[in-house]
């Protein structure tokens, strides 16, 4: 059997179980984790997977960025000591696993920690969704505001920073050796019943009409969508 399957938008990639895997349980349990760039579609795809039948959180932003999994609202004394950083990442995982058999987050940049963590994290499933970096990096270019002599050099620096979380999200997949979607955000906009579809397949909970056609509604770029 291959180790990949083609679907119409995106990758599914099989993946292997880790030996160092402590946390071995029912493959009905699952958890999801969305990640990508920032401005890279991973808010929309969330959407989607929510409305697929994962629990990504209670009470989320605008941007679907649960505060327990957000490295950007821990603590600078966390982010500093890796010891206390991964007992706060498991406290949090352990909480979720007790209320919930198939749960995730969304995190864009979540290469950051996940090296640390993915071996405790029960049977996990990743979504990583890939971007246009030019369009991924329009939005912090207008929001950065430099010296005039230094806009030249912007624009390159910061779809490089973008190019390179690309490298390094599929660097760590190929790493980890675990079930993923690997997703393009302009295939997504540009089919989206195939998408769902696809998505749906990965997820394999909801299937339902009503599921798929909620779950197509999600896929509105330009924006955030009102809850």
């Amino acid at each position: 059997m291959k180790d990949f399957k083609m679907f119409t938008s995106s990758l599914f990639l099989h993946g292997l179980k880790a030996k160092s895997d402590s946390t071995a349980v029912d493959p009905n349990q699952k958890t999801f984790i969305v990640f990508g760039v920032p401005r890279g579609g991973t808010t929309m795809i969330a959407r989607v997977a929510e409305k697929l039948g994962v629990c990504l959180g209670s009470d989320l932003p605008a941007n679907y960025e649960d505060s327990e999994f957000n490295f950007d609202k821990l603590s600078d004394a966390i982010k500093k000591d890796q010891e206390r950083l991964v007992s706060t990442f498991f406290a949090a995982i352990n909480r979720r696993n007790a209320m919930h058999d198939v749960w995730g987050w969304k995190y864009p940049r979540a290469h950051r920690y996940l090296p640390l963590i993915i071996n405790q994290v029960r049977n996990p499933h990743l979504i990583c969704v890939m971007r246009d970096p030019v369009a991924s990096s329009l939005r912090p270019l207008s929001r950065k505001r430099m010296p005039k002599g230094g806009k030249r050099h912007l624009p390159a620096r910061i779809i490089n920073q973008h190019l390179m979380y690309q490298q390094k999200n599929i660097a760590l997949i190929d790493e980890f050796k675990r079930p993923t979607f690997l997703c393009s955000y302009e295939k997504a906009i540009l089919d989206p019943p195939s998408f769902v579809a696809d998505l749906s397949t990965f997820i394999d909970l909801r299937k339902d009409e009503r599921s798929l056609e909620e779950a197509k509604q999600q896929i509105r770029p330009g924006g955030y969508i009102g809850a």
